[in-house]
């Protein structure tokens, strides 16, 4: 898969993408310490644009009153100038392949939960995760989830695991190999985050460019206390969003399918 090479040049998430060590991860610190990083406002502003009309995605803007707001926003024409091959059909399909799986999880974490005789090893992994992340409450969870799949999964691309350039496993599938690429992460984390409690309007994938490394990446986006944050595999840390300037946002990813990101501010219409 082919690496983001700036502005106007070919665009696709390479499983390679975020293979590399991780950046900033402090690996002596425990998967349960406490996050205590204090949260600031967030600075990008994200506007929606979806074939399947106004859906509502909050503004990750500079005030946080618009972050609870139900909006619909004015919508760019065409795909994002800098990423002429990837399109918002490319995104989706991995996303709705990706669908039937997440399912099939969801069915065999139920099953374990009932009968531990029908448990995987993975699903044993992942039902762990979530019940460990259900004793704390508020950023720390967050804070525990981002550190607890970070520390379960090692970097591995998917040419080297799966033969293919790219290819979106789910959570069963990456914690039964304990490996993955950046995608891989965030998904675990983008599943475990919703069977915690998380919200789902309060949670997104994000597919970014990552301009100060000229390659795609992934990672979650979840808002807290009207601020929206990010969990990164490169990190332990939470960040919040104007804590990344290097990451351009380019599909946004819930429940209600993909969307395309555009970073220009554009004129808002509210629907109330």
């Amino acid at each position: 898969m082919s690496a983001f090479v700036g502005v106007g040049r070919v665009v696709f998430l390479a499983a390679v993408c975020c293979a590399a060590a991780f950046i900033g991860m402090h690996p002596g610190r425990s998967a349960s310490a406490p996050e205590t990083n204090a949260s600031k406002a967030g600075g990008a502003q994200f506007t929606p644009e979806s074939k399947s009309g106004d859906l509502p995605l909050p503004q990750l803007g500079n005030h946080a009153t618009d972050l609870l707001a139900s909006s619909k926003y004015a919508l760019p024409s065409g795909r994002p100038s800098n990423s002429p091959l990837m399109t918002l059909a490319d995104i989706s399909a991995k996303w709705n392949e990706l669908q039937p799986r997440l399912r099939a999880d969801d069915d065999a974490a139920a099953a374990c939960r009932s009968n531990d005789a029908a448990c995987s090893e993975a699903a044993r992994r992942y039902l762990a995760l979530v019940d460990s992340g259900r004793k704390h409450e508020g950023r720390v969870r967050l804070g525990w989830i981002n550190r607890a799949v970070n520390m379960a999964v090692r970097p591995m691309s998917d040419w080297v695991q799966y033969g293919l350039s790219d290819f979106w496993a789910s959570p069963l599938q990456t914690l039964a190999n304990a490996a993955g690429d950046c995608e891989d992460y965030a998904i675990v984390k983008y599943t475990a985050l919703r069977d915690v409690g998380v919200s789902s309007d309060d949670l997104r994938l994000l597919i970014v460019q990552d301009n100060k490394r000229d390659i795609g990446h992934a990672v979650v986006a979840v808002r807290y206390e009207q601020r929206w944050l990010i969990l990164d595999n490169r990190t332990m840390a939470i960040l919040d969003i104007e804590d990344a300037p290097y990451y351009r946002p380019l599909y946004a990813l819930d429940q209600n399918g993909t969307r395309t990101i555009a970073t220009a501010a554009l004129d808002r219409v509210t629907d109330r």
